[in-house]
């Protein structure tokens, strides 16, 4: 009966071991998982709304659109109007970025808006659950591949030094000039709240 209740007591805290192991490693991947999230969006602070620096010459923005197959342009031909983007506040009176990245959605029109680092990290999104969309889209602009899905557009936006993407998805084609603002608000986003 003693070696029997050994037996047990020996088998379990191999058990105990192994898990506290198995924990160990995963707490360590974890916190360095951590780690380069922090320093890939610059060891930003907890979002804290600022005054907008100073109006500098913006970063550029390279819009990736996703050419229709055989649509090509005519010389000669007069382009399509470009539709008129409202006058809509992303910034002032947004509780929080994610606010802000509704706002800009109601703007252009969008039925989805993700940013993320190039490694796939979401950053912000429209909808909570984009981690999957995030690095499946970052993987496709990585490899320089058009999006698999319809009606998305990638963006590559430059943040202290370092770039994001921008993944925009409409159910119409997102002309090149709202492109540009959506790049350009995006940037703004992140300046005020990160």
């Amino acid at each position: 009966m003693a070696t029997e209740f050994e037996t047990i007591v020996e088998t379990l805290l191999v058990i105990l071991t192994g898990t506290c192991i198995v924990q160990a490693i995963l707490a360590g991947l974890l916190l360095r998982q951590m780690k380069r999230i922090s320093e890939s969006l610059g060891g930003a602070a907890p979002p804290r709304p600022r005054a907008p620096a100073p109006a500098a010459e913006p970063a550029p923005v390279r819009p990736v659109p996703s050419p229709e197959p055989g649509m090509r342009e005519q010389p000669g031909a007069v382009p399509a109007p470009v539709p008129q983007v409202p006058s809509v506040e992303i910034l002032e009176g947004s509780p929080d970025i994610q606010g802000s990245i509704h706002r800009l959605a109601d703007k252009y029109d969008l039925s989805d808006f993700i940013i993320a680092t190039l490694d796939g990290l979401v950053v912000v999104s429209l909808y909570p659950g984009s981690s999957d969309d995030a690095a499946r889209f970052s993987d496709l602009y990585r490899r320089k591949r058009k999006a698999d899905a319809p009606g998305v557009t990638f963006l590559e936006i430059a943040y202290q030094g370092e770039s994001m993407l921008a993944i925009a998805r409409s159910e119409v084609p997102i002309p090149a000039e709202q492109l540009k603002g959506i790049g350009e608000d995006a940037r703004k986003i992140l300046n005020w709240w990160l």
